[in-house]
């Protein structure tokens, strides 16, 4: 329901405020007849901040206007006027023109502006529609009015143009917030880009002909010859032998095969031709903690290790070598010697086999076809 709102009347309104201003130099408190002219909240500021005030020279009339620098001059202005009644009527007289401007600041608030040009006076009114003494408009600021002021073009002739102007300044508003939201977003975009710039841009400044990722680099043009002169399938075969950057298999870390091997085969030939009573030259006669019968240093240092040692149980060592250990108690002491160095070379090469990546299985097997060469061996 649409609310049937009335413009002042100025002829009523206007002559009991002007009435009650000069009372302001001769009592420290409103009069009575003054605040039902009042809005609620100018009505509230005077009866609170008169009752709580302790020095007489501070005037009422100051707490009609808000700001404190018009208040002084609004008080200037009412001391320097008087403000006489017409002797037949008894009320302030009036000139006929004074029109009424609006003003809407929101869906609630509805302002009129009533000029004084005579008193240099300003009157805004406040549209009260449940006031507690009934509703109309009520006083909402009292104001020097010298000259006119510049916000005074701001106010409309009528209550509909106010309205319409409060709505069109309302989508203004809406419009410059989304501009300035956009903008911002912009902006924000703007320096984003500006850093990816600057980022990639100190690849092309590094020394070494760094270039930015995303500038590709244009094809070779086409052509039957490459760059060396080479045909173009040559040319381009030349790329299969690259070994790709994010590939962890390198043909040439290979290890090759293991395959049948005389290394040190004829000292394990020896020593086990030895072990098993072949015969005794004097480069394979026997020998004590691996020294030659007539070649030892001396006592202690040919027995030093002239004690039986336990296999490792991960040696991986052959049912032969195992033979031999159990034969070693019932040999002679140069004998336990000889079969504690086989067992340790066993062990060394073992190591040295699964160091090189040889399987457990592959030494095995590598040890076997040592020890059936001993065949071919004797044979000789």
């Amino acid at each position: 329901m649409v609310e049937l709102i009335n413009s002042p009347d100025s002829r009523a309104l206007l002559p009991p405020l002007l009435a009650c201003l000069p009372t302001a130099f001769v009592s420290p408190r409103p009069p009575p007849a003054l605040l039902p002219l009042l809005s609620p909240i100018l009505r509230q500021r005077l009866q609170i901040l008169t009752s709580v005030s302790t020095s007489p020279d501070e005037s009422w009339l100051k707490l009609l206007c808000w700001e404190p620098a018009k208040a002084d001059r609004l008080q200037s202005i009412v001391d320097s006027t008087t403000f006489e009644p017409h002797p037949v009527s008894g009320e302030i007289e009036l000139t006929d023109d004074m029109p009424a401007t609006y003003k809407r600041i929101d869906d609630e608030t509805l302002q009129s502006l009533v000029v004084l040009p005579e008193y240099s006076l300003a009157v805004i009114y406040l549209w009260c529609p449940t006031d507690e003494h009934g509703r109309g408009w009520r006083v909402a600021e009292l104001l020097p009015r010298e000259s006119p002021a510049d916000d005074e073009n701001t106010w409309a002739s009528s209550i509909s143009e106010a309205t319409t102007q409060a709505k069109d300044r309302l989508l203004a508003e809406i419009l410059d917030e989304k501009d300035e939201k956009s903008n911002s977003e912009q902006q924000a975009k703007d320096e984003e880009d500006d850093d990816d710039d600057d980022y990639w841009a100190q690849y092309d400044a590094t020394p070494g002909g760094g270039e930015t990722p995303n500038v590709k680099t244009p094809a070779p043009a086409s052509s039957s010859k490459g760059p060396s002169g080479l045909s173009e399938a040559s040319y381009f075969s030349q790329y299969g032998d690259v070994q790709p950057a994010m590939d962890s298999h390198d043909p040439t870390e290979e290890q090759p095969e293991v395959g049948p091997s005389s290394l040190n085969g004829d000292i394990l030939a020896n020593l086990l031709r030895s072990s098993m009573g072949g015969s005794e030259g004097p480069e394979n006669g026997p020998r004590t903690n691996g020294y030659a019968h007539d070649n030892i240093p001396n006592e202690a240092a040919a027995h030093a290790l002239n004690h039986p040692r336990p296999a490792s149980a991960s040696s991986g060592s052959s049912d032969a070598v195992a033979k031999l250990e159990q034969e070693a108690e019932s040999q002679s002491t140069y004998e336990v010697g000889v079969k504690q160095h086989i067992s340790t070379s066993i062990k060394s090469l073992f190591r040295l086999a699964k160091a090189t990546g040889m399987s457990r299985s592959d030494f095995q097997s590598l040890v076997q076809t040592e020890v059936q060469l001993l065949n071919m061996t004797d044979n000789e």
